[in-house]
């Protein structure tokens, strides 16, 4: 089982070094009619607690199986996050039989890099409330790509934010056997694409900062770190970002989320964003 972090802190207390350790955690089965409950305690290697926006996974082990009616969900990359319809069930003391939401994923963005926002604008129906943390997020096949983080305290806004799969394998990788399907293939990009990302990337002021570069690339995730040759000219090094970025389905809109974490909008990122958004066919956002 995935929830966040920070939910095993409330139900523990605070904790130190390596987590919760053997405390022992009671979980019930809404999905269940046998009104059974469990018990589980954090795995080794699977406490993420979060640290300046950052991670905020915890992967817990039943002691006992869970009830015979509760088939265990598959887990499955997100991949490409921009106008997919989703749906989560969470529970919050407010409405203790829990409630299903539908929502849309809107694209990376939130106090984290590795966020992916949730948006119920529109939509109708429930919305995310006080207690939804660690809910799981469910795509259109019925795999869960992401787990509920955080929400907006506005709550007719209809903001929310989800760590997606890759992310959670990422802190937690002995979830890696968990995840059963790849990510999508990567999408086609048109001629020229990586020679004029790299021209609007060399632009932005962290990109030009050698140990912020470093940072960013870290940020993307460190499969990419590893992946990337580097080089000590600028130019060189982001079109090496660049070129292992664009082989994923993702991997532009994850460096685009690390970038935005230090940028915060300055005019060199809003015109990589432009070129991102004309290389993809997007339509310019109503000013």
């Amino acid at each position: 089982m995935v929830t966040c972090a920070h939910v095993i802190q409330q139900v523990v207390g605070p904790t130190a070094g390596s987590g919760p350790g053997e405390a022992r955690i009671a979980l019930d089965h809404p999905g269940s009619l046998s009104g059974e409950v469990s018990y589980a305690s954090v795995l080794p290697g699977g406490w993420a607690p979060p640290d300046e926006g950052r991670a905020d996974v915890a992967v817990l082990g039943l002691e006992a199986p869970a009830p015979a009616d509760c088939a265990p969900a598959r887990l499955r990359p997100c991949g490409p996050a921009r106008g997919r319809d989703v749906r989560l069930f969470g529970q919050s003391t407010a409405e203790p039989p829990g409630l299903w939401v539908t929502s849309r994923l809107v694209g990376a963005g939130g106090l984290s890099p590795d966020w992916v926002q949730l948006d119920g604008s529109g939509l109708g129906g429930a919305w995310v409330l006080g207690g939804f943390s660690g809910a799981g997020v469910v795509d259109g096949h019925g795999d869960v790509i992401g787990i509920v983080v955080a929400a907006l305290r506005d709550e007719t806004a209809r903001i929310a934010w989800m760590i997606p799969v890759e992310a959670l394998v990422r802190y937690c990788p002995l979830l890696t056997d968990a995840v059963t399907a790849e990510l999508p293939p990567a999408p086609a990009w048109p001629a020229g694409s990586s020679r004029e990302l790299t021209t609007a990337l060399v632009r932005i002021p962290s990109m030009r900062d050698p140990q912020r570069r470093e940072r960013v690339l870290r940020d993307t995730g460190e499969d990419f770190f590893d992946l990337v040759e580097r080089s000590s000219v600028l130019l060189e090094d982001v079109r090496g970002i660049v070129e292992v970025c664009l082989q994923y389905a993702d991997g532009i809109d994850r460096l685009a989320a690390a970038l935005r974490w230090y940028e915060r909008g300055s005019l060199p990122m809003r015109e990589f964003e432009r070129v991102l958004r004309r290389l993809r066919g997007e339509p310019e956002p109503a000013s």
